[in-house]
């Protein structure tokens, strides 16, 4: 995977966003503890998926089902699609559940060629404070 940064400055971008929390993505249909640079593949694939579905820049979308450990990984995925993560079913935005995370994961890997440097300047723009 090429980026626009080097992998430490996209780590740092990512820890940026995630905090301190562990780095947790789906692997094989299981919520586990992964590797900086997995974690960066997986979370990409899902900023993807959620940008080939089209929903307006600085949406909410909400998510249900999610447990407190797949919430890093949602919010960072939809800080790189330009989009904001709730975890409240609320009426009026667009829902998505724990289930359709893999699903647009692997949407996104196969449209990764045409939003990857979306998300590669997002992830400059957050290392740079924009």
């Amino acid at each position: 995977m090429t980026t626009i940064c080097s992998f430490d400055c996209t780590q740092s971008a990512l820890k940026s966003i995630t905090g301190d929390v562990k780095p947790i993505a789906p692997v094989d249909g299981k919520w586990v503890e992964v590797s900086a640079r997995v974690f960066e593949e997986r979370v990409r694939n899902l900023a993807y998926g959620l940008m080939v579905r089209d929903y307006r820049r600085d949406e909410t979308i909400a998510f249900s089902g999610c447990t407190d450990e797949m919430k890093p990984f949602i919010k960072t995925a939809c800080k790189l699609a330009h989009l904001n993560a709730s975890f409240d079913a609320e009426a009026d935005t667009p829902q998505l559940t724990a289930v359709d995370v893999e699903y647009l994961m692997l949407i996104g890997g196969t449209w990764s060629r045409k939003y990857k440097a979306s998300v590669d300047r997002t992830i400059t723009r957050i290392l740079l404070g924009c």
